[in-house]
């Protein structure tokens, strides 16, 4: 995504546009598939806050069948300094795992929900 982009980051723009595009590519057959991009950068990580996100994403998709979350900037928003350690690394999973639970909590039996960090 970033070889159209020739600054360091990606404005918030250009990156949306490409998670769209991202989406798209990888399930061409299913056009209405509903999708929702959480970056991590652009929020607390708190647990509450993190919840809250979580529950409005689950709420968000209460009428239908099938949804995704696409959950980025996780792992840089824990990036405090220039290493990654062993603390990051578990506090990064815990983090990956308390929202993969929450999806499933309070998802519906018999909907689809995804949830794909990169």
């Amino acid at each position: 995504m970033r070889e159209n982009d020739g600054r360091a980051e990606m404005s918030l723009k250009s990156f949306d546009h490409c998670i769209e595009h991202v989406v798209r590519f990888h399930f061409p057959n299913d056009r209405n598939l509903n999708f929702t991009h959480w970056n991590a950068k652009r929020h607390s990580i708190d647990p509450l806050w993190v919840r809250a996100s979580i529950l409005e994403f689950v709420q968000s998709f209460k009428g239908a069948m099938k949804g995704m979350l696409l959950v980025s900037g996780l792992r840089e928003s824990l990036k405090a300094g220039k290493r990654w350690t062993p603390k990051k690394e578990k506090s990064y999973l815990d983090l990956r795992c308390f929202i993969e639970q929450l999806v499933m909590k309070y998802g519906r039996e018999d909907q689809d929900l995804s949830v794909l960090f990169f």
